[in-house]
C-alpha cells in the first residue's frame, strides 16, 4: 500500500509540474486542445464581413461565428490570434495556433504545407471593383491598369496568370486574367478599398471576394463592381502539416463538424446573417 501511495504521489506531482510548465501529456493535437480546454484560431481583424473588430474591440463576422461554433462542438473555448496572411499560408506555424478559420481557398500549393478540413464551409466568387471616379465599368478596361489585391491571396496568384497554381477545377473559372496589369499587393483585401476611400491614387481597381466588395458598397465607399465574377473559391478550415503534435484526429473531427453544420443548416443561417445570401452550396456541383 505504501508503495502504491508513493507512486500515486509521484504521478500527481509530475502532472502538476507539467501543468505549471505549460506542458502537455496529450498524444496528438486534438488531445492537447481538449486537455487545455482552448483552441487557438488564426483569423483576420480587418476582413469584414468575414472577420473584424467591432467598436468594442470584439471579434465578429462569419468566420468568427463559424470558428466559435466549431469550438463549442469540440467542447472547448476559442481564442483568436491575428498573424499576417502570408505567414498563415506559408505553414510552419510553430504551434502558435491550432487552425485557421480565415476564408482560405484550398489550392495545390497550400496543400503542400497545410491540411484542410473536407468539406469546405463556404464558397465565394472573386470580383473586380473600381472607384466610381475611374469610370471603369467593364473587364476589358482593366487591361493595363494597376490592380490592388491582398498579399499572398488567391487573387494575387490568379492575377499573375498562374492559374494552375490555384488548383481549382476548370469549371471554377469564368474569365481570363486581364493583360499587362501592375499588381499592387497590400496586407489585407480591405486595405485596397480603404486606400481608395482615403484618397490614395496608386490604383483605381481591386480584386477581392464579392462579399468584401458588397461590404464596401454597403459602407458607402465610392466603388462599383466591374463585370461579373471571374472565378469562384472553395473556402476551408486549415491546419499546419508540420506541427509537433499529429493533427490527423483534429482534421477528421473538424471535417465531421463542418459536415454536420452543413446538414443542420447552421452554415446557411450564418451565411444569410453575414452575407444576405447562402454561399454554402458548391457552385460547381
Amino acid at each position: 500500500m505504501k508503495k502504491l501511495v508513493t507512486i500515486s504521489f509521484l504521478f500527481v506531482a509530475l502532472s502538476l509540474l507539467l501543468a505549471a510548465c505549460g506542458g502537455s501529456s496529450a498524444d496528438d493535437l486534438l488531445g492537447d486542445i481538449e486537455q487545455r480546454g482552448t483552441i487557438r484560431v488564426s483569423t483576420d481583424a480587418n476582413y469584414a464581413p468575414q472577420s473584424y473588430l467591432d467598436e468594442d474591440g470584439n471579434f465578429v463576422g462569419f468566420d468568427i461565428d463559424v470558428a466559435t461554433e466549431i469550438a463549442e462542438r469540440l467542447g472547448v473555448e476559442v481564442e483568436f490570434v491575428t498573424p499576417d496572411w502570408d505567414v498563415i499560408t506559408a505553414g510552419n506555424w510553430g504551434g502558435q495556433w491550432d487552425m485557421s478559420v480565415g476564408s482560405m481557398t484550398v489550392t495545390r500549393d497550400r496543400q503542400e504545407v497545410l491540411d484542410f478540413a473536407d468539406p469546405a464551409y463556404y464558397f465565394t466568387p472573386a470580383q473586380f471593383a473600381a472607384s466610381e471616379a475611374s469610370g471603369i465599368t467593364s473587364l476589358d478596361q482593366i487591361n493595363g491598369q494597376s490592380v490592388c489585391v491582398g498579399l499572398s491571396t488567391t487573387y494575387e496568384t490568379w492575377l499573375s496568370g498562374d492559374v494552375d497554381a490555384l488548383g481549382l477545377p476548370d469549371s471554377s473559372f469564368y474569365a481570363d486574367p486581364p493583360a499587362d496589369v501592375t499588381i499592387v499587393p497590400l496586407q489585407t483585401d480591405n486595405d485596397c478599398f480603404q486606400s481608395i476611400q482615403a484618397g490614395r491614387e496608386e490604383f483605381d481597381v481591386f480584386l477581392t471576394s464579392n462579399t468584401v466588395v458588397q461590404a464596401a458598397i454597403d459602407g458607402d465607399v465610392a466603388v462599383v463592381r466591374v463585370g461579373s465574377p471571374v472565378f469562384s473559391e472553395n473556402l476551408a478550415v486549415a491546419f499546419d502539416k508540420s506541427g509537433e503534435l499529429d493533427n490527423t484526429s483534429l482534421v477528421e473531427r473538424v471535417s465531421e463538424i463542418v459536415a454536420e453544420m452543413h446538414d443542420d443548416g447552421t452554415l446557411s443561417e450564418l451565411s444569410m446573417k453575414w452575407f444576405s445570401e447562402d454561399l454554402t452550396m458548391n457552385p460547381t456541383q
